[in-house]
């Protein structure tokens, strides 16, 4: 253990940046090649969205003695309401468990049919405050509004990234940012396909999250490599970027881990909205800690190892080999 952890701290990750890119190319190529298999050749229709971005009704209700999602779905089939998802969730407020079945748009007969149908051969658990039954109807123009607000807030979020970390930094620096929160929301996306996971407002939501959470990642890198910039100036850039991820790694991999317990527990345990949520996080969590140092490190390396005084040292490190 004690040698995994000594090369972990002496591996010359940069020497190796063209792997890293090559990496993180075939996993995104391939979802994009699931999506567009997926889709029928139209990778945005590759993906499952939930009921808030397309037309649809969505039932939530509570029968008695759990009769299971497979009779549920049989129910509904009977009434003539084919293709719905049926979810089995727990309420957090009563911790009893509940049935959500999403269907194409229903007329308010079929509707009042199909909550007959499930009173009589379940029975639909009656409260205090009535019916545990609830019905919602999303038409076309709520589910574009909500993707063009979501596309607008992403947008914006990373153009107010670019100027902090130009400012703060520079350009270069930027584009490393960005090159890592980009390469981060498309293997979400990519992982999401694959899994056949709904996207949600809760994953919208998550996303916007994990750019604060990878952005922070990457300022850890980032000061330090600003930090040793100057008292390294005898080494290449590749070789001083190595050196500062050495003196960040543990930092950055115990903060990921304690993150991602909480995390974890609530795929685990949630319920589905808090699952979606927490889905999102997890995945995004696990690649803004790999994208900080294999895709905007090497990103900076690139473009920092063109200038003047960087290529000298790089000659001189090659005569020394030589």
């Amino acid at each position: 253990m004690r040698r995994f952890w000594r090369g972990i701290h002496s591996f010359h990750y940069m020497r190796y940046k063209k792997w890293w890119f090559l990496i993180s190319a075939v996993i995104i190529g391939g979802g994009f090649i699931s999506m567009v298999v997926r889709g029928g050749g139209n990778p945005v229709d590759g993906l499952k969205y939930g009921l808030e971005f397309r037309s649809g009704t969505s039932i939530t209700v509570e029968l008695e003695g759990d009769p299971g999602i497979a009779a549920v779905r049989r129910v509904v089939t009977e009434q003539g309401l084919g293709n719905a998802v049926v979810q089995q969730s727990t309420s957090a407020e009563t911790g009893r468990t509940g049935y959500q079945i999403q269907l194409e748009p229903m007329t308010q007969e079929q509707e009042v049919e199909l909550r007959e149908a499930l009173d009589e051969d379940f029975g639909v658990v009656t409260t205090a405050d009535g019916p545990a039954y609830a019905s919602q109807t999303v038409g076309p123009t709520f589910g574009r509004e909500i993707i063009s607000a979501s596309w607008k807030a992403t947008i914006i979020a990373l153009v107010l990234i670019a100027i902090y970390v130009s400012i703060r930094f520079e350009w270069k620096f930027a584009l490393g940012a960005m090159g890592a929160l980009a390469h981060d929301l498309l293997i979400v996306i990519v992982v999401y396909s694959l899994s056949g996971r709904e996207i949600t407002t809760a994953t919208i939501a998550a996303v916007l999250t994990i750019l604060g959470y990878s952005l922070y990642d990457n300022m850890i890198i980032f000061d330090r490599i600003r930090e040793n910039a100057p008292r390294m100036k005898g080494l290449t850039y590749g070789d001083m970027v190595d050196r500062s991820i050495w003196e960040t790694f543990d930092r950055s991999l115990y903060t990921m881990i304690t993150t991602l317990l909480p995390i974890i527990c609530l795929v685990t345990f949630g319920g589905t909205t808090l699952q979606d949520f927490a889905f999102a996080m997890l995945v995004g969590i696990v690649t803004g800690g790999y994208s900080s140092f294999f895709v905007s490190a090497p990103i900076i390396t690139v473009l920092k190892e063109r200038e003047p005084q960087y290529q000298k040292a790089a000659a001189r490190s090659r005569e020394a080999r030589a």
